[in-house]
């Protein structure tokens, strides 16, 4: 396997134990029983291992919807879209939430850039 495709695996195994992460009732018998997969696979997946990519889609959906995270894959699939045809950048933002509704981000982060084009 090359080392390109080893970082990219390594990603959704982060993506993965990241949102594991957020909940402490999401744990290995709670997966192996919700998605009948094994501790080996698991582990393996934990650690960006080759596995099938469709195994990390079904974890991190079960994931997701145990914590009540949506992902609005149409409209992230929308604006992928305008980005590539228009050639503007994607800028993703997090703006906490408080009592008193949600507040402006203090600082945003470029993730996606097209090459030889500064902000």
């Amino acid at each position: 396997m090359t080392k390109e495709k080893q970082r990219t695996y390594e990603f959704l195994g982060n993506i993965m134990v990241s949102l594991m992460d957020t909940d402490i009732l999401i744990t290995y018998p709670f997966l192996k029983t919700e998605l009948h997969i094994s501790s080996r696979d698991l582990s393996a997946m934990k650690k960006g291992s080759n596995m099938c990519i469709y195994q990390y889609v079904r974890v991190v959906s079960c994931i997701t919807e145990q914590i009540h995270l949506g992902i609005l894959m149409d409209v992230l699939l929308k604006q992928l879209k305008i980005m590539l045809a228009t050639h503007s950048d994607l800028v993703i933002g997090m703006i906490p939430h408080c009592k008193h509704g949600s507040g402006q981000p203090e600082e945003w982060v470029i993730v996606m850039q097209w090459d030889g084009i500064w902000v």
